[in-house]
């Protein structure tokens, strides 16, 4: 079974970002630590998606 990392990193990023924007009368940086997870989650989905087409590239 293959994985698709790409898909679940992204669904991450929205998650964060929203979950950030909802916590903002929680704590006073939530907007920031959720935009940093974020573009933290969106890096790592643009790894996968670059490491995953290296690998079907080459077939």
């Amino acid at each position: 079974m293959k994985k698709n990392y790409t898909v679940m990193f992204i669904m991450l990023f929205t998650a964060s970002i929203t979950g950030g924007m909802a916590a903002k009368d929680l704590f006073k940086y939530s907007p920031i630590a959720g935009w940093g997870m974020g573009m933290l989650f969106l890096l790592c989905a643009a790894y996968f998606a670059g490491k995953n087409e290296k690998k079907s590239g080459s077939q």
